[in-house]
């Protein structure tokens, strides 16, 4: 009886119609009478309208997508649906006069995708909205009225109870974050204990940005699915990974010939080195990744090439400095490419920290050490001289653990070394002082606490989701989001960020 046709937009009905390019429609005809044409596409499409309309007893309904959602535009209706409107009327309307009779039969709109009558809804999406639309809009609704949607779907009453939670509760719940664990839960956490687990120091910095990265990273092990692609460029770790192997074969090579402590009159020998170890990393990239671009390959080389060779320069300026490690590994599996000092084992810490890692270099003057971790990418901003409230805890970590690696030695501290023109050479440098071991102090203790009441929860500090891995799973708004939470629980954290 009554015969319902959708589709009828531009792009959908009728498709774009082109000739083979491999086989064009005369060379088609010639071949043989019964290979499809552009015309007879053409043809066919207009048959399976006729038979749609000829099929209808009582009624014909014809529709199209007047909305485009994803873009945020309006649809054009297909020629076909203003030749039925000709057939009709006997005129041949135009297409905002036929957008205009669409609009009073469907009354839709972009931002309330439903009609004003619940009974003209096609499907249940359709009938919700125009129920709720009433709903907003009446004076005083009767109360009730829209519970038939959370008994019909449970997990919408998930979804808005979770939004509430999230959004209008003070209280911390379990969709912040790891909150209110169950015992299973507390059970499963007490084995990342910091006393008891080793944890590197990357990791560690993470607590203080959001405790939630924390926990998604160091102890659930979450990453980014990464897709394989061709290297267009150096991204900058993947520029940071060949600067750190360049700079371990060159020390290594220094080493061996007896040329450490670098000195000005030993430099030309260490830049030619530098050619050869840089020449046979950048060999190992290239057959690893596959650059998309010789050319832009073989620049980013040479500008770590550069670096480098300045990084040699000012080494040479401080002879007094004398590198006896380079990436000395604790708790990491060993390879050719760590320090015959390495260890297999983890280093503990008497103020409850179990570390693992690499230092990328030890150097010693009169007899102390000092660890030092290069660094390829900018300066930031600092809030603090020893820890940076928290976020930057590879100097003091790297001296403690140097210290507890080899405790008949005196560590004076440990230093981050910006050693590319990016960075400007900058060295920042940390003395394992008083408060820098009371600072590993509190992040231990913090850790343990949140670890122990089970309580890691999104609450990032300033600007942290911008560029963090997990705001598909939290969103991009958790420190306005959290901003209305109560403080119980966080005074650890407080603690931590306020570091110096």
């Amino acid at each position: 009886d009554v015969v319902f046709v959708p589709g009828l937009v531009e792009r959908g009905f009728p498709r774009r119609v082109a000739e083979d390019p491999i086989c064009l429609d005369a060379r088609r005809a010639a071949i043989s009478p019964a290979l499809a044409t552009a015309a007879s596409r053409v043809e066919a499409e207009r048959l399976a309208l006729r038979l749609c309309a000829g099929a209808a007893d009582k009624q014909l309904i014809l529709s199209y997508p007047r909305l485009d959602t994803d873009r945020g535009r309006a649809r054009v209706p297909s020629f076909y649906a203003l030749e039925v409107m000709r057939a009709i009327e006997g005129r041949l309307p135009s297409i905002s006069e036929l957008g205009r009779h669409a609009e009073a039969a469907g009354g839709a709109r972009m931002s309330w995708p439903a009609p004003p009558i619940p009974e003209d809804a096609i499907d249940g999406a359709e009938y919700d909205l125009a129920v709720l639309d009433g709903l907003l809009h009446a004076e005083v609704p009767p109360d009730g009225a829209a519970r038939y949607l959370v008994e019909a779907n449970a997990h919408l009453a998930r979804a808005l109870r979770a939004r509430y939670a999230r959004w209008q509760s003070a209280k911390w719940t379990s969709q912040d974050g790891l909150v209110n664990p169950s015992e299973g839960a507390r059970a499963a956490l007490a084995a990342f204990a910091p006393k008891d687990h080793p944890y590197s120091a990357t990791a560690l910095e993470a607590l203080a940005v959001c405790p939630y990265r924390f926990y998604l990273r160091a102890v659930l092990r979450l990453t980014p699915h990464e897709m394989p692609e061709a290297l267009e460029a150096l991204d900058p770790l993947t520029r940071g990974s060949l600067m750190h192997e360049a700079q371990y074969g060159v020390l290594t090579a220094l080493r061996e010939r007896g040329l450490l402590p670098l000195t000005d009159a030993a430099l030309e020998e260490a830049r030619a080195i530098l050619d050869a170890v840089i020449a046979e990393v950048a060999d190992r990239f290239r057959e690893e990744h596959a650059p998309q671009i010789e050319r832009v390959f073989a620049d980013a080389v040479a500008d770590c090439r550069a670096d480098l060779a300045e990084w040699l320069a000012r080494m040479a300026e401080r002879p007094d400095w004398r590198p006896v490690a380079f990436e000395l590994s604790f708790g990491l599996p060993l390879d050719e490419r760590r320090d015959p000092a390495s260890r297999l084992e983890p280093v503990t810490l008497e103020e409850g920290l179990v570390l693992r890692g690499a230092i990328d270099l030890v150097e010693q003057r009169d007899g102390a050490l000092r660890a030092t971790d290069h660094k390829t990418g900018s300066v930031p901003d600092r809030e603090g001289p020893i820890t940076d409230g928290g976020r930057s805890l590879q100097p003091v970590l790297y001296a403690r653990a140097l210290e507890a690696m080899q405790p008949e030695r005196t560590v004076s501290g440990g230093r981050l070394y910006y050693c590319t023109a990016r960075g400007r050479f900058t060295e920042h440098g940390v003395p394992l002082g008083r408060t820098a071991r009371d600072a590993v102090r509190t992040l231990a203790e913090t850790l343990a606490e949140s670890m122990e009441h089970g309580f890691l929860p999104a609450l990032p500090s300033r600007d942290a989701c911008e560029r963090c891995d997990y705001r598909r799973v939290c969103g991009p708004a958790e420190a306005r989001r959290t901003a209305h939470k109560e403080h119980r629980g966080t005074a650890g954290l407080n603690r931590l960020r306020k570091l110096p």
